[in-house]
């Protein structure tokens, strides 16, 4: 069965030990929700096999700086949340502010009743008044409407913003392409951030635990050889 590049980066993530140089050997390992990272004696090793190439990356302990989370939010929809917003408040402003059929002239035609031709004159120019007033008012009404709508579009974008932000796990390195890779609140909550950084820093408690251990397994090693012998 032939493997997807995803497939098999999860697979070396569980084979970390292979792809240690000679003398290196794991001190802490972080298994996030979609992404591995293991800190070694000598480098920082990040497994990300649903994300963008590259999957897989590491960098040398000296070289990292500091572990930080941040929070990724879609711009885009964030200012067009706001402009929709404006836009909106705008039109609700202008229509309530007055009505517009009161901007429609009023003409005082008495006087012309009495000129040839005088009702017919009227009769056009209170029609194209009416037609007027009616234009402003279907015109204030439909005003008001994109502005209610403009308002429910904003309120969406500001939504859909606030559901899809997202949490990374950005650690620093210097001299090249930092390492970001997903991560979720129970992760943050578990001290994830602050057991990677304590691992990562020079004389680490989790380095010199497994020292330690390494240490007794060769002397245990060393002992069952001279008893066996």
């Amino acid at each position: 069965m032939v493997e997807t590049r995803s497939e098999r980066i999860d697979q070396w993530s569980d084979h970390v030990a292979e792809l240690c140089h000679e003398g290196e050997f794991v001190v802490h390992r972080a298994d996030l929700e979609d992404a591995t990272l293991v800190v070694t004696n000598q480098r920082v090793l990040a497994f990300t096999p649903d994300a963008a190439e590259p999957k897989f990356r590491h960098a040398d302990r000296p070289d990292v700086g500091t572990v930080s989370v941040e929070t990724d939010t879609p711009l885009r929809r964030l200012c067009l949340g706001a402009v929709a917003a404006v836009v909106g408040v705008g039109l609700l402003e202008l229509t309530r502010a007055g009505s517009f059929a009161t901007a429609v002239p009023t003409v005082d035609l008495e006087g012309s009743r009495t000129m040839p031709g005088a009702t017919q004159l009227t009769r056009v120019v209170e029609a194209a008044l009416g037609a007027l007033e009616t234009a402003l008012v279907v015109l204030e009404g439909g005003l008001l409407l994109l502005g209610i709508v403009a308002l429910v579009a904003a309120s969406v974008f500001v939504t859909s913003v606030l559901r899809s932000r997202s949490k990374r796990l950005v650690v620093r390195v210097s001299g090249g392409t930092d390492i970001e890779v997903p991560i979720g609140d129970a992760a943050i909550d578990a001290g994830a951030v602050e057991d990677l950084e304590r691992a990562i820093r020079p004389g680490s408690t989790a380095l010199e635990a497994n020292g330690d251990g390494e240490e007794s397994g060769a002397t245990g090693a060393a002992v069952d050889a001279e008893e066996s012998g």
